[in-house]
């Protein structure tokens, strides 16, 4: 994957997708899960923006002796913190993607250390109004994105670089609590490289049920959803209902529909619904359908979403559904 060719100059600062990849970023895992940033809303908790005071901490890392990188010597790093409703893909300058909330200097970590920043967050009651609906300052899940690098640099202005850039990382989970049968999650997304070229390649979308979860992924939701009233445990077996992208109005080709299982699901054979579709570059809304129906009360079900373009990996998200 491509790196952010104004961050070129230091290779030493770096921040994780996945605990402990030393700023190594897996294009072919989950890496839009990083535990190097988080968001505490006063009344929400983890990943939910309210009303008020919202905490974001973003931990960034320096390499440590031996490692031969280079670093341009500043005296602080800069540390930016960006929110976005729930995406697949982020862009600090298509309108209505993402917001800065947070620009600040922090000490240098010395090698092989690692530092926090903190950045409160203020959400302001002018956020509620339904005119307001997509701001991405609104109260709601919340994607994060945060940028740490040696502040004599200057990151892009128009592409994040994840996955791949060392020094950006995002965090992309969402809740939802829910009874029903049906869960419908809307999320945003456009074509990043949607040139007149581009847009004859249509992205490819795809979501799959984790019914194996990895132990990183495991641990990033259950330090979610352990504490939610009624949970019991990740739904590891059974045969799903079926989940889809709704692509109503979309240009959609080559769907490929496995989330109706006969099972058992042994991976890599899981259940999973996949598209291709092509988009504009602009701000694009598609609702995630999943039905939960089979679901034990107490039980979540993990699925990971994700956007590719020509098999490089774009964007992704994560969900968590607590039947109760």
């Amino acid at each position: 994957m491509p790196n952010d060719p104004g961050l070129a100059g230091d290779t030493c600062i770096f921040m994780e997708a996945i605990f402990a990849d030393g700023g190594n970023q897996n294009p072919n895992d989950v890496w839009w899960l990083s535990p190097d940033i988080t968001l505490v809303g006063p009344v929400s908790g983890l990943e939910h923006a309210d009303v008020g005071p919202n905490t974001i901490r973003i931990r960034f890392h320096h390499k440590g002796p031996g490692s031969n990188c280079h670093f341009p010597g500043d005296e602080s790093i800069t540390v930016q913190a960006w929110v976005a409703n729930p995406s697949l893909i982020l862009s600090p300058h298509v309108h209505g993607s993402a917001a800065r909330v947070g620009f600040i200097g922090s000490p240098v970590p010395g090698e092989g250390q690692s530092q926090v920043q903190q950045i409160e967050w203020d959400v302001p009651v002018a956020f509620l109004p339904s005119p307001l609906h997509d701001n991405p300052q609104r109260p709601g899940p919340k994607c994060l994105v945060a940028l740490c690098y040696p502040d004599s640099l200057s990151p892009s202005t128009t592409n994040f670089f994840v996955p791949g850039d060392q020094h950006v990382a995002q965090h992309n989970l969402c809740v939802i609590v829910t009874a029903e049968k049906l869960v419908t999650l809307e999320v945003n997304t456009f074509n990043p490289v949607a040139t007149s070229a581009a847009l004859l390649n249509p992205v490819k979308l795809t979501a799959v049920l984790d019914l194996a979860p990895s132990i990183f992924v495991k641990k990033t939701v259950l330090s979610r959803v352990q504490a939610l009233p009624g949970f019991q445990h990740l739904r590891s077996s059974g045969l799903p209902e079926g989940f889809a992208f709704d692509l109503t109005g979309l240009q959609s080709s080559n769907i490929v529909d496995h989330s109706h299982g006969s099972g058992p699901f042994i991976p890599p054979h899981i259940p999973s619904y996949e598209a291709s579709v092509r988009l504009p570059g602009n701000l694009t809304k598609i609702k995630f359908l999943a039905n939960v129906r089979e679901a034990q009360p107490g039980e979540v079900c993990i699925y990971h979403l994700t956007q590719t373009f020509k098999g490089v990996a774009q964007g992704g998200l994560t969900l968590a559904v607590l039947k109760t």
